[in-house]
């Protein structure tokens, strides 16, 4: 049965919005995407010089848009920026982007239409769309931290992402702040041009290589399904997994001493003063990264400089530390991550749905007292592109009555319970009710369900054991137009 709904206004043009798009547009129905920069690809669009693919091209990609051929097993943005170019062209989604349009407003109506204000170089626009589809991406507006004295400082201070070429940084002494895949990329690449590089974190994180002991390829572990037996629980566990966790924690504990001390061995962490803080097992739900080959090498060397210590304030040349250190710095690179803003929903709409830990819908798309609205990519997985083609097939099924949802208090019951299960186990953190990392399988699980369709990809005697690819849900979004 073919939805009354006619018209779908998409806010964002990146890999969300495009598959969003895709999907609504394939099962009949008339979308427009509107996005204030003047190029499609989101976080690929704008962002430092060497920003690639975390996840080998093999795994990571569209489900039904394979990667050209001579693609780079770690493609970099600008090759991410043509694939998805390409995706939006081949199904016909391209021209119903409005580049350089702002959405001011999303108020809901009658009916569960929208109004959509939006402003552009030709003025303001205001129009009714059947549904609202909130797409901006997990990494929406550049964060950068207030620290005292920084009214004083007589350097530069840029977010990472507004680091675009090495004239900015050449022969200048630079500090880099925060300890995430950005900072430790940015510091790699700069290293040549500047003057000094040194890297200020308050914490560290465990890393995860491209090749564990140089010879696993990480995809193995890390798009698998059986690491997550040995996770913290899914909200609705197997029972493999429950037993593990219960009777088998022994078993499950010694998994990830064991993984720690790889890691530790392969990144000599306890030479260098750089062993995490908390344990992996939990670390991975924080901030999961893949660490360029690189960094440790250099700081193992002194080429670069890492510091762990609170920042105490800015001075006119550089910064002072908490720990009684004084790191002069002629540019400050903030790779503090992002913030979000929600402000075009209305006041009282969002204080039933958003706090400091996040959004909170069910299945983090919807909700059962905003008809007509959904969000797709406002999750953080180890795949988004795939993660957010199923979203996106989610939605499309269920706007086309494909599924019905549970009771209002079902849904109301999950995502009360669901906030309760993030907060047992995540540090606190904005957002961390969106972060799935390695529960990822089990979410999409979850939707697959919902949808009524087969969650094992796989062959049954390699499902728990081969890492699951994008290729493996073809099927489940070339959906064809519904009669």
């Amino acid at each position: 049965m073919v939805s009354a709904t006619k018209s779908a206004g998409i806010l964002g043009a990146g890999v969300a919005g495009l598959t969003a798009a895709k999907m609504l547009k394939q099962y009949g129905l008339n979308v427009t995407i509107f996005d204030e920069k003047s190029e499609l690809g989101g976080v690929w669009a704008n962002n430092y010089k060497s920003l690639c693919v975390l996840e080998p091209s093999c795994v990571y990609g569209l489900p039904d848009w394979p990667w050209p051929p001579g693609t780079p097993l770690y493609p970099p943005a600008k090759n991410v920026r043509s694939y998805l170019g390409g995706y939006a062209r081949h199904f016909g989604i391209f021209d119903s982007i409005r580049f350089n349009t702002k959405v001011l407003q999303a108020i809901p109506g009658r009916q569960g239409r929208w109004t959509i204000e939006t402003e552009s170089e030709t003025g303001r626009e205001s129009k009714e769309y059947d549904f609202f589809i909130m797409a901006p991406g997990m990494f929406n507006l550049p964060k950068i931290p207030s620290w005292p004295g920084m009214e004083n400082y007589e350097g530069d201070v840029i977010h990472s992402s507004q680091l675009r070429t090495t004239s900015q940084i050449k022969d200048r002494k630079v500090a880099i702040v925060g300890f995430s895949r950005s900072a430790m990329d940015i510091a790699v690449d700069i290293v040549d041009a500047s003057s000094s590089v040194t890297v200020l974190h308050r914490s560290v994180r465990w890393p995860v290589p491209e090749k564990i002991l140089g010879l696993i390829r990480n995809h193995v572990l890390l798009f698998a399904r059986w690491p997550t037996l040995f996770s913290p629980p899914w909200i609705r566990p197997t029972r493999l997994a429950a037993l593990l966790h219960t009777r088998g924690v022994f078993t499950v504990n010694l998994f990830w001493r064991f993984f720690e001390f790889l890691l530790s061995k392969q990144f000599k962490l306890k030479n260098l003063n750089l062993m995490p803080d908390r344990p992996i097992k939990l670390d991975l739900f924080t901030n999961l990264y893949i660490t360029p080959r690189r960094f440790f090498t250099m700081v193992g060397k002194g080429v670069i400089r890492s510091i762990r210590s609170e920042i105490e304030s800015f001075y006119e040349g550089g910064i002072y530390l908490a720990s009684g250190q004084n790191v002069p710095a002629d540019v400050v690179i903030c790779a503090t991550g992002w913030r979000h803003d929600y402000s075009f929903l209305p006041a009282r709409l969002l204080d039933g749905i958003y706090d400091e830990d996040g959004m909170h819908l069910y299945r983090h798309m919807v909700h059962p007292e905003l008809p007509g609205f959904a969000f797709v990519g406002g999750v953080q997985g180890i795949n988004n592109a795939t993660l957010y083609a199923i979203q996106a097939t989610w939605v499309a099924r269920y706007l086309t009555g494909e599924f019905s949802l549970p009771s209002v208090e079902a849904q109301l019951g999950e995502i009360k319970s669901l906030k309760q299960w993030n907060q047992s186990f995540v540090t606190r953190r904005p957002n961390r009710s969106q972060i799935l990392n390695l529960h990822q399988l089990p979410y999409i699980d979850d939707l697959m369900t919902d949808m009524g369709l087969n969650k094992q990809r796989k062959n049954i005697l390699i499902d728990q054991f081969v890492p699951y690819k994008s290729v493996d849900y073809e099927t489940v979004v070339a959906t064809v137009y519904p009669r």
